[in-house]
């Protein structure tokens, strides 16, 4: 994509569990430029880690949506 010159952004609405972990199978594309751009967003909220959300101090599950953008300097 990068040597083609494809930009583009994707908007992803998913769970994070109150461990900061995105849940699995939780992950939606509210919009997506290019479907190989989506296959990236999955690969990269599997490894990412979130500072979970707090009620009354107890760690619990949020739903959260999430731009990714592709962009080439030039």
């Amino acid at each position: 994509m990068r040597i083609a010159g494809v930009e583009g952004q994707v908007v992803a609405r998913f769970v994070v569990d109150g461990e900061g972990r995105v849940e699995e199978g939780t992950v939606k594309f509210v919009r997506s430029d290019n479907p190989l751009f989506d296959d990236a967003v999955r690969s990269a909220l599997s490894r990412m880690r979130f500072a979970p959300a707090e009620i009354a101090g107890k760690k619990v599950r949020q739903l959260v949506e999430m731009p990714f953008v592709f962009a080439l300097s030039r």
